[in-house]
């Protein structure tokens, strides 16, 4: 959109020079005016407020470019050879003083898109080209920014410096979260050392914390087309190298006291809160019922604020069995269900540690259902996800049978997840042996 007012800034522009070649005002407003409908239907697409076929807009944009630019340089084209014309055979002062201020005006407008040009540029490394024109830059900008999603690095432009910088956030081994860091930060040298960049490299490492943010500067005028591609590879390797797992810890802070367990996406997956109250949370949404506790999931883990420590995962764990309470019937349908998704998540990802620990939140919530004689929500959990339904034919059959072999047979004969599929005919198999679940 920047690119097209600048156009349209031309275009008004012109409208002076219509003013002196016109005849008559009428022919002046007659070009003000097309010009102001070229410019309120430009604004009215890219606000979204006129929708057009893409493709035909795409088309319509490039002949409306063209024409304006094209229309531009001809006239300037033309002024100029007039002016020098006049100069070289006539020696006209005026003439002489416009050649001059056009050449300054151009010059100046030059010297300014100077860090914008360069900003484009390396923009094209790590975003496609039709989408560099949406707010990436002012004239008077110091530092330009933008984030690479596919890297999970923030680039930066400082224009009084001249010197392009890449940060990014990398999760540790929680084993030997200090060790790691500093491990990081070395590889991350070699990385740029190997690719022929030249680079300030420092990280901002709390002792301790489970993340650290990396950072590389480097002057621009050394990064060519290819430096910019290998600068950005070398952040890809980085984020390559992330910690993968769950990590567990505890907070302490203005918001209680809280346990969990999070991931090096940012993601809370389970956290009991022993401060100011009791509450419990699994994954998705399901438990903490207070908005401070709201908060803490919503914000993710950030080591600024508050205490934070890491624990293993069996002290976790033993305080999540040993504590974890329902409020009600819906708190422990809600941590079947959510439990149930995360079960066979983790079958789809072969991690056992997390089966062992989702089939116990699956029984344990059982258990409370049953023992609270909640029908309602039994029959309920056999009706929803394939996930559930599976797990509910299974620890219900000796409150609701008839649901249970129904649930069971449907699952058999609807179901397209195999291994959903081949768990429930094994289960069947055991009934009419009269077996274990």
């Amino acid at each position: 959109m920047k690119q097209i007012w600048l156009i349209i800034g031309v275009a008004c522009v012109l409208i002076s020079s219509i003013g002196r070649m016109a005849n008559s005002l009428t022919d002046v407003l007659i070009a003000v005016g097309a010009i102001a409908l070229v410019a309120l239907v430009i604004w009215l697409f890219e606000t979204g407020r006129l929708r057009i076929n893409e493709r035909l807009s795409k088309v319509l944009k490039k002949i409306g470019v063209f024409i304006l630019v094209a229309v531009g340089i001809a006239y300037l084209v033309a002024m100029v050879s007039f002016v020098t014309y006049k100069v070289a055979t006539e020696g006209d002062l005026q003439g002489i003083m416009f050649l001059v201020i056009a050449t300054v005006a151009f010059g100046i407008s030059w010297y300014i898109s100077r860090w914008r040009r360069r900003w484009v540029k390396i923009l094209k490394t790590f975003m496609p080209k039709d989408k560099i024109c949406h707010g990436d830059w002012k004239m008077r900008e110091k530092y330009f920014q933008t984030f690479d999603y596919s890297t999970n690095a923030l680039y930066g432009l400082r224009t009084a410096d001249g010197i392009f910088d890449g940060q990014a956030r990398v999760w540790l081994d929680p084993s030997v979260v200090d060790k790691d860091a500093s491990a990081r930060l070395d590889s991350f040298e070699e990385m740029l050392a190997r690719r022929g960049i030249k680079a300030n490299c420092a990280m901002d490492h709390i002792p301790g914390c489970i993340y650290a943010d990396i950072i590389a500067e480097t002057k621009y005028r050394s990064m060519k087309g290819s430096s910019m591609t290998a600068f950005r590879d070398a952040f890809h390797e980085l984020d390559g190298m992330n910690y993968q797992g769950d990590y567990y810890a505890e907070y302490h802070g203005e918001l209680g006291t809280i346990y969990f367990e999070g991931n090096a996406g940012n993601v809370i997956i389970r956290a009991i809160r022993t401060e100011p109250r009791e509450e419990y949370y699994i994954d998705n949404d399901c438990g903490f019922q207070s908005e401070e506790a709201h908060y803490f999931i919503e914000r993710g883990v950030d080591w600024t604020e508050g205490k934070y420590s890491l624990i293993s995962a069996k002290e976790f764990f033993a305080l999540w069995r040993e504590r974890l309470e329902y409020d009600d019937k819906d708190d422990a349908y809600s941590f079947f269900e959510q439990a149930s998704l995360m079960y066979f998540a983790a079958v789809a990802n072969g991690d056992k540690k997390v089966q062992t620990n989702s089939q116990w939140d699956i029984e344990n919530a059982a258990k409370y259902l049953i023992a609270h004689d909640a029908i309602d929500e039994m029959i309920e959990l056999m009706a929803i996800y394939e996930q559930s339904m599976y797990w509910a034919s299974r620890l219900f059959v000796d409150v609701i049978p008839e649901f249970a072999h129904d649930t069971a047979n449907r699952l058999v004969e609807y179901s397209d997840n195999p291994v959903i599929v081949s768990r429930t005919k094994r289960l069947i198999a055991q009934w009419k042996k009269g077996g274990k679940r």
